[in-house]
């Protein structure tokens, strides 16, 4: 199938007219991080697909003109920690339906009863098999977390974004090796069951998150 959202080259369409790769993905990562870190202007009254498709809008709305609506086209990526094979993404035709399975079974869940370490275990799976859908053709992972961080937020678990926003790219440490990014550690978290999914590390990061908000509240009063 022909992919509509990109140019000649590969590179995506976009209303900045950028045809070159890294300076499309420098022009989206400075524009999203002034959207995510203004993500509390965004008004929320009910956790749907409808709040997902807003919150993608409001990221990308100044890059993309398909910004807040769902791809129409298969999704395969190769990824680093699948040893360059893909997630099996929702299929296009299924993403609606998909949405609401995992999001009934998210605001099915008594997030108060739990600690810290359990909130933040349940929380990380459950949002991993929420990214898992990839509704749109970019931007999923930015997506997700803004709609993590509110819905956290309204649960009684708020955490710190910026926890999340260090570690959007992947890096290298001192010693040359790769610290997986955000964006692998969902793709661990959301295996299927039989294929052993690891939620450890995206579990680690929530956990951080939310134990870095608490500290700098109290630190604030």
């Amino acid at each position: 199938m022909t992919d509509p959202y990109v140019y000649e080259n590969g590179v995506l369409k976009n209303k900045l007219n950028i045809r070159d790769y890294e300076k499309l993905n420098q022009a989206e990562a400075d524009i999203g991080f002034l959207k995510l870190i203004n993500i509390d202007s965004i008004k929320i009254d009910y956790f749907d697909e409808e709040t997902i498709k807003r919150l993608h809008h409001h990221i990308f709305e100044d890059i993309f003109e398909w910004a807040g609506k769902y791809r129409v086209i298969p999704l395969y990526k190769e990824e680093l920690v699948l040893p360059m094979c893909s997630i099996n993404y929702s299929e296009y035709r299924n993403i609606s339906k998909d949405l609401k399975e995992c999001l009934n079974d998210l605001n099915s869940i008594a997030w108060q009863n739990l600690e810290v370490s359990e909130t933040a275990f349940l929380f990380a799976r459950k949002l991993a098999l929420l990214w898992k859908v990839h509704p749109f053709r970019d931007g999923n992972t930015r997506t997700i977390l803004s709609f993590a961080y509110l819905y956290a937020k309204e649960h009684g678990f708020p955490f710190d974004m910026k926890t999340f926003t260090e570690e959007l790219s992947r890096k290298e440490d001192e010693n040359g090796k790769t610290i997986y990014s955000v964006r692998d550690k969902f793709v661990l978290a959301c295996l299927d069951e039989k294929d052993y999914p690891e939620v450890g590390p995206l579990a680690s990061v929530f956990e951080r998150a939310i134990e870095t908000y608490d500290k700098s509240e109290v630190k604030a009063k």
